[in-house]
């Protein structure tokens, strides 16, 4: 049986989720900052969008810019994932804090950061204002892997109280259709 609890208590239940690196640049200005606000949209057009706040300096400068790079962090990124998420962008170069390399995309202005096994470029085609953050939808215009790259090697990050933990991408217990009974399948077909 449940029991409701603290709505902040539930919401630290969640499962944890990737962190990601959004580089951006606008008028010469670029930045760097850490987005756990990521999700898919749409898979034809390809779109994704990344949630910021308008305090925040990387906001205003997609806004103007219209683009952004998503960046793909691993265990060699953690450090850099932690200062892009505490500095801001108004005060620090985080390329030189955090030891990162732009690199120029191919689609966008924005930078990739060099150091990244996964970059995504992104142009942002919709803003939706959501509470108090903005998602911006970008079509996916191009994607960069480092060779020898799996998945399986990303980050997942959970922060409690403040605390940021960081875990591996865990272990396959299964695939799906084989984990759910074929009279399961066939109800949920219908839906």
């Amino acid at each position: 049986m449940k029991k409701e609890i603290p709505v902040s208590e539930g919401l630290r239940r969640l499962p944890i989720r990737p962190a990601y690196l959004v580089s951006t640049k606008y008028r010469g200005k670029k930045n760097i900052i850490t987005i756990g606000m990521f999700a898919f949209f749409s898979g034809e057009p390809t779109l994704v969008g990344v949630g910021i706040a308008p305090s925040r300096y990387s906001f205003d400068l997609i806004r103007q810019s219209g683009e952004y790079v998503v960046n793909v962090a691993d265990e060699k990124l953690m450090e850099a994932v932690q200062i892009c998420g505490e500095k801001s962008g108004r005060d620090v170069d985080k390329f030189k804090l955090a030891k990162l390399t732009p690199e120029k995309a191919v689609k966008v202005k924005a930078p990739l950061i060099k150091e990244s096994p996964v970059s995504i470029e992104c142009r942002v085609v919709k803003e939706v204002e959501v509470g108090d953050h903005v998602w911006f939808i970008g079509e996916v215009l191009a994607a960069h892997v480092r060779e020898g790259y799996k998945w399986s090697d990303g980050l997942l990050f959970k922060r409690i109280r403040g605390e940021w933990f960081c875990y591996k991408v865990g272990e396959k217990i299964g695939k799906l259709s084989e984990m759910v009974k074929p009279s399961e399948r066939e109800s949920r077909k219908r839906m």
